[in-house]
C-alpha cells in the first residue's frame, strides 16, 4: 500500500518527458515518506513497468508514459 502511494506521489511530481536526478527524487520523497527502502522499491517498480528509464549510469530518470 505504501509503495502505491509513493508511486502516485512520484507521478504527480515528475511530468511525462521530464528528466530528474535520482538523488534529487529520493530526497524529495524522503521529505514526504520516511521509508527509504519503500521509495527505492517504488522507483524500481516504475522502471520495470517502463514508466521510467535510467540514463547516464542510473543517475538520471526519464519519465516515459
Amino acid at each position: 500500500m505504501l509503495t502505491t502511494r509513493i508511486e502516485e506521489a512520484i507521478r504527480r511530481r515528475v511530468a511525462i518527458g521530464t528528466r530528474i536526478a535520482y538523488p534529487k527524487l529520493m530526497q524529495e520523497m524522503l521529505n514526504r515518506f520516511d521509508n527509504e527502502r519503500a521509495i527505492t522499491f517504488a522507483i524500481m517498480a516504475m522502471v520495470k513497468k517502463a514508466e521510467f528509464n535510467h540514463v547516464e549510469a542510473r543517475k538520471i530518470l526519464v519519465r516515459q508514459r
